[in-house]
């Protein structure tokens, strides 16, 4: 069984967009549901596992300042198996 918090994280990078930025020569990575999450890196997938660390970063953020996480619905009590 997944914690919830790693289905949300893994929701956000599906969501990720990449790109090639020919002047610095590396990848952006950044999640439109998260203002200012943004990841750069020379490959792809070194700027997705740093975006994904952003990620976790902006969660633990907005729960410490009680902001409103987009597109985090608390799992209900009924769904949950023991």
């Amino acid at each position: 069984m997944k914690l919830y918090i790693t289905q949300y994280i893994e929701n956000l990078l599906r969501k990720a967009e990449y790109e090639y930025d020919k002047e610095t020569k590396s990848w952006c990575a950044s999640v439109n549901d998260l203002p200012g999450a943004y990841a750069q890196a020379n490959t792809v997938e070194e700027a997705r596992e740093q975006l994904a660390e952003v990620i976790e970063d902006y969660i633990l953020v907005s729960l410490r300042e009680k902001q409103f996480l987009p597109g985090f619905k608390k799992p209900s009590l009924d769904k949950i198996q023991v």
